[in-house]
């Protein structure tokens, strides 16, 4: 009564290619899905070099939204300055982002704003405050 032992082998051999399978399987939607994760870094990127650029102009200029107004090439709409810029960080009028620089209350002393950088569909993709010394009299 010998029996054979093939049976067993290939049932072996057929575990190992459902696993590998299952294992390629996995790897290739992480592979599709790392697509997406870059694009998304590189819009945070790019909406965080966006608020810094932004949050550095407003902190020069003490917080003149006006004067800002003229230097970025934007518009003030209820009480706050309106930019748009593009991926590469610079601020142009017919970029993909929307920033908006809206002043916060302060302390004496003390100057605040709020950059919240936006896309297309209204998402939220950075947003930061800055504050700058102002002039105590």
């Amino acid at each position: 009564m010998n029996r054979s032992k093939a049976p067993l082998a290939l049932m072996g051999q057929l575990l190992m290619v459902l696993f590998f399978a299952l294992t390629a399987a996995i790897c290739l939607q992480a592979f599709a899905k790392s697509e997406i994760i870059s694009q998304n870094s590189a819009d945070r990127d790019a909406a965080s070099l966006l608020a810094q650029n932004a949050a550095e102009t407003i902190k020069a200029l003490h917080g003149d939204l006006e004067a800002a107004k003229a230097a970025l090439s934007g518009e003030i709409q209820d009480g706050c300055l309106l930019l748009q810029g593009d991926a590469n960080g610079r601020f142009a009028p017919d970029g993909a982002y929307h920033l908006r620089i809206e002043p916060q209350p302060a302390e004496r002393g003390l100057g605040r704003a709020l950059v919240t950088v936006i896309d297309g569909q209204e998402r939220i993709w950075f947003s930061l405050s800055c504050s700058w010394q102002e002039d105590i009299q």
